[in-house]
Parts: structure tokens; C-alpha cells; sequence
């Protein structure tokens, strides 16, 4: 048979490399990217898989060391120019990270880079990763975008492509997927695909780094002090190794803006720490707490997805790059422009009259 098309499959383990034991547990097992090929193959259609391994784990278990081998390995492809596109197979629970990851380090690619999970193992008939891995393999085929996305069905939705640099984090008890205000790239109706026209990308850098460039992240993020606010919260102390603050909003773009801010932004100010809001959504009025924090000089991000921009930081600060120079600006299209639909259902805030 003549193969018209080579797509490189990398398998890093998670539910979709997973099948259950005897003892009821899920944990990953090598024979089941064996099983997905296999199950591919009955659509004869001629598409050649080289497959290969870097790691193998469930993906709560990825550290920077696994990211390293990932990017390396996926750069080896890209620079040899010896695949159509290429697949990464992944688990759901860190999913967001390892695509925002790759989506900053790899925007340059001319080819797809997709990534490939499943809710349940492949073996349970509720799994969505065949769908995901088919539809994968039909973006791909169809030659429809360049750089690092990720191919998920939701249940009960059409299959979506999503840009890697646009994943919400889960919602509790929930495996699906979404991208900021809804930003999916496109979705397909059995083989047909549509590009989202609410997709829009504005002035954008299509990579933080070059294609010569060898990327790494330092052994842990300690450098970044990540913030989700609660009732209750007390803020931490600022110390010396920490280099940017990350901090996340309630679901209409504020956090409390007390005493415990105060103190915690001007100490970050004494010590030159950046403190990052993101959450707040475009072109709506904002609370008059919104407001205190730009007095406070907390930098409010542009729309974007909470995970992406802590990835980013840790890109950035890793590689020694400058902070002031991406954090506001659109990376591997990570930043939302002009959505159409502005209603609260997706901002989460109500209109102010």
C-alpha cells in the first residue's frame, strides 16, 4: 500500500495509554497505543504512524523533566521535516499545560502539532479518545492549521479543535474542554470542518522563541507565586526568589481589593514583583474593585486563559526573557480579540446600565 500522508505519534501514557487492572485501578499500559492505531486503521485510509515513546505516566505525575523530553522530542520532528503532523498523545488532567506549553514554544511550526486525550479509558464505551484521536487525524489530513492544538469532543457536541494556548481549566467533576469565551478554532460534522468564525486573532507574535532555539523549564515554578482567591484568604509572604505574581479572579474579573491587598501589592512593589490579574472580561463595565487594583499597580492581563499565561511566565522566566515585553502581548494567538458574543452566559458578569 502506497501511504500518502506520515503522521509522527507520540504517546506519553495518561487514560488514553490506560486500561484498568484487575484490582479496579486505572494506570498506564504501553499495549494500548497499539490498540488505537489498530482501531484507526480499519477506515483504510492510507496514513503512515511512527510511533514512539519519551515517557509513559498519568499526566497529574508531568514535571518540568517530562516537558523537557517532550519539547525536545517534538523539536527533533519539526526541524527534520519527516512528518505531515504530528500527534501527541495525552492525559486529560494537565492537558491545558502541556498544550500551552508547546503552543508557545512551537507557534512557528508549519505543520500540526495535535494533541490527543480521552475522559475514560479507551476500553470503557463512554471514552471520547477515538473520536478525538480520528478527528485529530482528519485536521491534520485536511492541512486546516499550523502550530500546537488540541482535538476534544465534549459529550453530546460536535468534535472541536482548539488552539493549545486557549484551554480553560476543568471544571470540578468534569473532563470537558473549552477555550476562552468560547474561541474554539473550528469543529467538524462527520468529515466536513468549519473554522469558528467568532476565531480571531489580532497582532500577534507567533512564537516566544525561534526554531534554533533549545527551550527548557526549570525544575519547578517556584519562581512564580500562583493566586486563587477565596473568602477567608490570607495573602502569603513575598520572598526573594519569586519574580512574578499570578493572580486569578472570581468569575466577574475581581478579587477583594481590602487591607490584605494593599499591604501584599505594595510589598510586591517594594521588591520590583509583577503582580497578573487575569479573569476580567473585555468591554464590560468594571467593579469599582477592578478600579482599586489598577491604583494599586496590579497589571490586569488581557483576556486569556489563566493556565496559559502562568505557562508563559514560566517559559519566560526560565529562559531568561523579559517579562514587560509578552505579558501583554498576544503569543501562539493566546489572547482573545473582538469575541462577538459578549453576552454574561460567557463573561459571567452582568451588564451595567
Amino acid at each position: 500500500m502506497e501511504f500518502h500522508m506520515k503522521i509522527q505519534a507520540i504517546f506519553t501514557g495518561g487514560t488514553i495509554g490506560s486500561s484498568k487492572g484487575r484490582d479496579g485501578r486505572i494506570s498506564p499500559e504501553q499495549k494500548m497505543r497499539y490498540r488505537l492505531l489498530e482501531w484507526y486503521r480499519q477506515f483504510g485510509e492510507q496514513v503512515e504512524f511512527q510511533a514512539e515513546e519519551p515517557y509513559y505516566i498519568l499526566s497529574e505525575n508531568i514535571k518540568a523533566d517530562n516537558l523537557n523530553v517532550l519539547l525536545e522530542c517534538v523539536r527533533s520532528h519539526l526541524l527534520q521535516g519527516d512528518a505531515d503532523g504530528i500527534l501527541v498523545m495525552h492525559g486529560t488532567d494537565t492537558l491545558q499545560y502541556t498544550a500551552a506549553v508547546l503552543g508557545y514554544v512551537f507557534g512557528w511550526a508549519d505543520i500540526p502539532v495535535v494533541l490527543v486525550s480521552s475522559d475514560f479509558p479507551l476500553e470503557d464505551e463512554r471514552a471520547n479518545g477515538y473520536t478525538n484521536f480520528r478527528y485529530a487525524v482528519e485536521f491534520i489530513k485536511g492541512g486546516y492549521g499550523k502550530g500546537v492544538f488540541v482535538s476534544y469532543s465534549n459529550p453530546g457536541e460536535f468534535p472541536k479543535i482548539h488552539r493549545g494556548t486557549r484551554l480553560l481549566a476543568h471544571q470540578e467533576y468534569s473532563a470537558e474542554i473549552e477555550s476562552v469565551r468560547r474561541t474554539y478554532y473550528g469543529s467538524f460534522r462527520q468529515k466536513e470542518y468549519f473554522p469558528n468564525p467568532d476565531y480571531r486573532v489580532g497582532e500577534n507574535i507567533s512564537s516566544l522563541f525561534g526554531r534554533e532555539d533549545r527551550v527548557r523549564l526549570s525544575a519547578d515554578a517556584r519562581e512564580i507565586l500562583r493566586i486563587v482567591p477565596y473568602v477567608g484568604m490570607v495573602y502569603p509572604e513575598l520572598t526573594g526568589e519569586i519574580k512574578a505574581v499570578l493572580h486569578e479572579s472570581f468569575h466577574s474579573g475581581t478579587i477583594a481589593a481590602g487591607r490584605g491587598l494593599e499591604r501584599f501589592a505594595s510589598e510586591a512593589d517594594r521588591l520590583g514583583i509583577p503582580i497578573y490579574l487575569t479573569g476580567l472580561c473585555a468591554g464590560e463595565a468594571e467593579y469599582e474593585t477592578v478600579g482599586r487594583c489598577r491604583e494599586l499597580g496590579i497589571q490586569i492581563l488581557p483576556e486569556s486563559a489563566a493556565i496559559s499565561q502562568y505557562c508563559k511566565l514560566w517559559l519566560l522566566i526560565s529562559n531568561q526573557l523579559t517579562l514587560s515585553e509578552y505579558m501583554n502581548r498576544s503569543v501562539a494567538e493566546d489572547l482573545v480579540y473582538d469575541a462577538v458574543d459578549s453576552d454574561a452566559a460567557i463573561c459571567g458578569i452582568r451588564r451595567k446600565n
